[in-house]
């Protein structure tokens, strides 16, 4: 369960910085937009992490 939950933060992380770099790479700059999708990514994407695996845990039992 806790590989799941790392490999899952650090696929949220790089999806919102790939995403930062390529919505917002022109307005903000690179490094700025980047570091504001890796934020939000980390933030989203690890709560829905979480929460998908207290999901499988507990309702279902599968994890």
């Amino acid at each position: 369960m806790l590989i799941a939950l790392g490999l899952g933060a650090l696929a949220a992380l790089v999806g919102g910085i790939s995403s930062g770099i390529v919505i917002g790479g022109e307005a903000l700059g690179k490094e700025m937009a980047g570091a504001m999708g890796g934020l939000y990514g980390l933030l989203s994407g690890g709560a829905a992490v979480i929460l998908g695996l207290l999901i499988l845990t507990f309702i279902v039992g599968a994890a």
